[in-house]
């Protein structure tokens, strides 16, 4: 079976004074099915090249389907480029994870704020995430629904706009597939960063989940 890419773009400011000065998408996150050391897992990329200037992001936020304790699933690191900073993963249940204007999710990708670390423009970190049973892309693009907003996917949060002010911003609910090819190992990270294709137009129903 063809291994499947899907990317979601950041280009929606739902809280917060400002907008980052690049064009849309400020960030995207690209999710890819492949091969971790015992069973499916997913290889996600987290890219920043769409911030400009200062600007950096100091937190993703994504949901695991209902059935998957937030807690069983294992990050490690793949690759990173122009970042240095450490990063830290908190896991949990919806309620645990507070992204700014009434979200929560179960994943926060906690990255540092110190302009020497910090993940900013023409940044790219990437993480697999694996679990005993098997982890696929559609296990992580699960919708977040919170009162008086819309629906999202996934959040971020990016930091030192040229106001001085920051900004919540999401992908809402859209993302492209590309099929892609056959299914691979995981790449080494100096062959990773140019391996994800983001391209695809196929937009498909994604599963609800809301705040218990």
């Amino acid at each position: 079976m063809a291994a499947e890419t899907v990317t979601i773009e950041y280009s929606l400011v739902y809280s917060g004074d400002e907008t980052p000065a690049g064009d849309r998408p400020w960030l995207t996150a690209t999710f890819t099915d492949t091969k971790g050391d015992s069973a499916e897992a997913v290889l996600l990329t987290l890219d920043a090249s769409g911030l400009k200037d200062q600007e950096f992001v100091s937190s993703f936020f994504f949901n695991f389907r209902e059935s998957i304790d937030p807690g069983s699933v294992r990050i490690s690191e793949v690759s990173r480029e122009n970042f240095t900073g450490r990063v830290d993963f908190n896991q949990g249940r919806q309620d645990d994870q507070n992204a700014g204007g009434g979200f929560r999710f179960d994943l926060d990708v906690n990255l540092p704020n110190s302009r020497r670390d910090r993940l900013g423009a023409g940044g790219v970190y990437s993480i697999l995430l694996e679990r005993e049973g098997g982890l696929s892309i559609y296990d992580l693009l699960v919708e977040t629904l919170s009162e008086g907003k819309d629906e999202s996917i996934s959040v971020a949060h990016v930091q030192s706009l040229a106001g001085g002010g920051s900004a919540w911003i999401t992908a809402g609910s859209g993302f492209s597939v590309d099929p892609g090819g056959g299914r691979a190992a995981v790449p080494e990270p100096s062959t990773w960063a140019a391996g994800v294709v983001m391209v695809g137009l196929v937009v498909f129903p994604l599963w609800r989940r809301r705040r218990s």
